[in-house]
């Protein structure tokens, strides 16, 4: 591969990353509500709303308290969130 076909590529890349920053930023404007949200119940355990939000943070709440129990990365939704892994070594 050339030089100039190499600067192409690079421009290209480049463009494709300002055009997703900007689709970022209007998606995250535009996103009023949970991407998704459904009540979740497992055996005998009391039931707990699972929300989806903006920008991929997974949310679990009680929702007889509306207490969030777990919050994921943004983008990670296996993967705890530091500051609910502070708040349950607090309790």
């Amino acid at each position: 591969m050339n030089a100039a076909t190499q600067q192409v590529q690079a421009q290209a890349l480049d463009a494709a990353a300002r055009c997703l920053k900007n689709a970022n930023a209007f998606a995250a404007a535009h996103i009023d509500k949970p991407l998704f949200k459904k009540l979740m119940k497992q055996g005998n355990a009391p039931r707990l709303l699972v929300r989806l939000d903006w920008p991929g943070v997974l949310r679990v709440f009680d929702p007889s308290t509306g207490e969030l129990v777990a919050e994921s990365l943004p983008g990670k939704p296996d993967q705890l969130a530091p500051a609910t892994a502070d708040r349950i070594r607090a309790r």
